[in-house]
This record gives structure tokens, C-alpha cells and sequence, in this order.
């Protein structure tokens, strides 16, 4: 897999309606298939969608993939789940085990899928960390700074004077 690293992004989060962006290459491979599926599958949903079925086989792939197309199937739309990206040759069962030199079924690639709010217009918008009980906390907390203060000043002047240290 090129893209996305998953040494920099383990797992990477794709918003519904995007197009997400894969690149991946094959290497070691003694006996190409002549073609390959990509499906995303989702473990919790018990779904899988096929994203494209008989791709012609090459080397290096870059594939783009317009999730709005599974975002709107009335019988399974995309859930906000984790999901797995799968590559196998279109010849082989998904269940198939790995054979030398042979493309296996790889499911290395465990993203994330979420629906984006829509946008608010400024006059609707409210700041939560600008309301009237954040600033109540900080009262708190100041006061309770101020008090700690005052004690830690006169237990230590007492401690002081009452050992006479003067």
C-alpha cells in the first residue's frame, strides 16, 4: 500500500460522500491474475460493497473511489464504522488462502468512514466553550487557587512562629 501510509496515518478516516484516493503496487509476484476486485467491507454492518470488479490488472494502481455512489444504496448505505479496504484476483474466493508467487487477498488496510455535518450559518452558531458555565468553572477554579493560597501562606507563618525560627 503507498497511499495512504499507514505508518503516518495507522488509520485514516474518509468522509462519506468523498472521493477517497488509493495507490498500491504488487511486487513479488510470479504469475499475475488477469484481473482484480476492490471491495470495502464492513465487519460490524456485516456488509460488503464491491467497488469495482474485473480491473484490469497493472503493476502500480492508483484507484479513486466516489463513496456518494455506496452513501446512497437504500439497502445498505455506508455506516459510520471502521471498514477494510480488500484487493484479490476476481478469479479466487475471498476466503482463499495465500499460494506462492501468487496474488493473495490482501485486507491490510482498516479505515475509518464518517457523515460531515453540514455547514452552520455564523448568525446560528453557538460557541461551547464561550458560555456562561465555562465561565463559571473558572470562578471556581480561581477561587479555589486563591483560597489554597491563603492557607498554604498561614499554615506555613504558623509553622513559623509557632517553632519560633526566627
Amino acid at each position: 500500500m503507498i497511499s495512504p501510509a499507514t505508518s503516518i496515518e495507522p488509520t485514516p478516516l474518509y468522509k462519506i460522500r468523498d472521493h477517497v484516493t488509493w495507490s498500491w503496487n504488487y511486487t513479488s509476484l510470479l504469475g499475475t491474475p488477469t484481473a482484480v476486485d476492490v471491495l470495502v467491507s464492513c465487519s460490524v454492518a456485516s456488509e460488503m460493497w464491491t467497488l469495482t470488479s474485473n480491473m484490469t490488472f497493472e503493476t502500480s494502481v492508483e484507484y479513486v473511489w466516489d463513496s456518494s455512489k455506496e452513501a446512497d444504496f437504500v439497502e445498505k448505505p455506508l455506516p459510520e464504522q471502521l471498514c477494510t479496504f480488500i484487493v484479490k484476483d476476481s478469479e479466487a474466493a475471498i476466503s482463499a488462502g495465500p499460494s506462492p508467487g501468487q496474488l493473495g487477498t490482501y485486507k491490510g488496510l482498516t479505515f475509518g468512514l464518517y457523515a460531515g455535518k453540514p455547514a452552520t450559518a455564523f448568525a446560528d452558531w453557538k460557541c461551547t466553550g464561550c458560555s456562561g458555565a465555562s465561565s463559571l468553572f473558572d470562578s471556581q477554579a480561581l477561587g479555589l487557587a486563591v483560597s489554597m493560597s491563603v492557607i498554604t501562606f498561614l499554615s506555613f507563618t504558623w509553622f513559623v512562629a509557632g517553632l519560633e525560627l526566627r
